[in-house]
């Protein structure tokens, strides 16, 4: 300890600190400073300042702490002492207790505890000072494993401990577990972003923006990890830890997304679904083709502007390539072929519902049964990764494979019945949803020329869409594409050989 210094007083700062935790448990921050005022006035040390904390020890990122070194940089020539009640008041890591000790030492300042006073000068207290140290971090050890395997424990019969998913609320169940709950309006949101994201037409940030005004209030990254949250499926991500392998547990509480729509997002996320094309032309009501046709040339995107005569009055527009390809063409030659095409692909009012039945009859005869069948293939497969799956459980409650494989292998089948179902789910809303598409793209055809020559600019860029899925390629007598909307396609099938219009597949 510093002597009793009689010709100068002894300048000391003083250090209290106790955590959240120890604060329930009936340790006092005043009965600390008492403590070491009284020691101070009997001793005759001067205390210039008292810094009062109320963090974990488990490091010196402490507020207080940061304050106590910032006032000695600025006065270390003035400070003598830094005293503490006991050792585990000042850190509970004894690397990182040696190196700040070591620090001040080299400033002339000297740490020390009331209660468990060292003569620092003599190398044997570097022993007790050891163990002074050493203890609390034994100590705060174990309370870190026992608390995080009691949380291993919990996550393993399907709780959820660590933070709450976006959309949900804490609660506890009837068992009295700790568990979570769809917030009633939040998980709506939640519901919402994931559909349109599986839609694979819009970024995740694009939808993130849209619903972060609605209330959905989540970072970038706090959106991604969103979307690959296992929690919105109701279940529970175990990480790895010692020995054990990560796994995925069935959680306890309700799910918010279904398994189908989780596994599209994944996919989409990873790159496995290629997104719709999607263009980014500013709309000119004198170019509404613009951004949907193809260079017959270079085979690069047209685009389109106008030019000014030569008495530098009248505008004449085009669309036309980028330099250094000079295709250019008039828009009324182009626009006046496109109308030519609509009236040929325009079905008339009485002829809709003979090709809405024709269509119908042979592609449920055609598609039908093959949907039957790979219908029946997926279900036998189902039903052998679910006898499997117990099959593998049965072998683990019978010791005849460890923990590791279990999982491995439960991981790996419960990833494949998942694909399974979603395939099965896609098969069943195809079939539903084929009869209503049809009948919508029948009479979407009928008067389709009609409509576009009286359509706003937006709304006919809409039509050029729906009917085209890949770029025009302009020729003088016709266009050329490689690919139709597949219910305009069939529709199309009844019709005779079209002029305007060449199918490239």
């Amino acid at each position: 300890m510093l002597p009793n210094k009689n010709e100068e007083k002894v300048n000391v700062l003083l250090y209290t600190r106790v955590s959240s935790d120890e604060q329930a448990l009936g340790f006092s921050l005043n009965h600390q400073k008492e403590a070491l005022e009284k020691y101070c006035a009997i001793k005759g040390y001067n205390v210039l300042k008292c810094f009062i904390e109320d963090h974990s020890a488990k490091n010196f990122e402490r507020p207080e702490w940061k304050k106590v070194l910032a006032y000695v940089k600025a006065n270390k020539k003035n400070i003598d002492s830094i005293l503490i009640t006991r050792w585990d008041r000042f850190s509970r890591s004894t690397e990182l207790a040696y190196t700040v000790i070591r620090e001040f030492k080299q400033w002339g300042i000297e740490i020390n505890a009331i209660e468990q006073p060292l003569d620092l000068t003599q190398p044997d207290s570097k022993v007790m000072l050891g163990i002074y140290l050493i203890l609390p971090e034994v100590e705060n050890d174990k309370i870190s494993i026992r608390t995080r395997e009691g949380l291993r424990r919990a996550m393993k019969e399907g709780c959820c401990v660590g933070s709450v998913p976006f959309g949900y609320v804490r609660m506890r169940n009837e068992q009295g577990k700790a568990t979570i709950t769809p917030h009633p309006e939040l998980s709506l949101l939640v519901k919402k972003a994931f559909a349109e994201y599986a839609k694979g037409i819009y970024s995740s940030e694009d939808i993130r923006k849209k619903y972060y005004k609605k209330g959905l209030k989540v970072t970038k990254n706090g959106f991604l990890h969103m979307l690959k949250n296992v929690a919105y499926i109701g279940k529970i991500y175990i990480p790895a830890w010692k020995k054990e392998d990560e796994q995925t547990v069935e959680a306890i509480h309700d799910a918010i997304i279904d398994s189908a729509t989780f596994s599209k997002v994944q996919k989409l996320l990873e790159g496995k679904y290629r997104k719709p094309k999607r263009t980014n032309d500013t709309i000119v009501e004198q170019l509404p083709l613009r951004g949907f046709l193809q260079c017959p040339d270079c085979g690069r995107i047209l685009t389109g502007s106008a030019s000014k005569g030569r008495n530098a009055v009248n505008s004449y527009w085009y669309y036309h390539c980028q330099p250094p390809c000079k295709a250019r063409f008039k828009i009324s030659e182009v626009h006046e072929l496109f109308n030519k095409l609509l009236d040929e692909l325009s079905i008339k009012e009485e002829e809709v519902a003979q090709y809405y039945k024709k269509i119908l009859a042979e592609t449920f005869k055609e598609e039908g049964g093959s949907r039957e069948v790979q219908t029946q293939s997926l279900k036998r497969e189902l039903g052998k990764l679910q006898t499997r799956l117990e099959s593998v459980e049965q072998k683990f409650f019978d010791d005849i494979i460890d923990v590791r494989t279990y999982n491995e292998m439960k991981n790996k089948t419960d990833i494949q019945i998942g694909e399974i179902k979603m395939e099965l789910e896609e098969l069943k809303t195809k079939g539903k949803d084929f009869e209503a598409h049809l009948k919508k793209g029948a009479s979407f055809l009928s008067g389709v020329n009609t409509v576009y020559g009286n359509a706003p600019i937006h709304l006919k860029r809409e039509i050029i869409q729906s009917i085209f899925t890949e770029k025009l390629i302009y020729t003088p007598k016709y266009f050329e594409t490689s690919v139709l909307d597949e219910i305009v396609s069939l529709i199309l099938t009844q019709k005779k050989k079209l002029k305007f219009l060449k199918v490239k597949y």
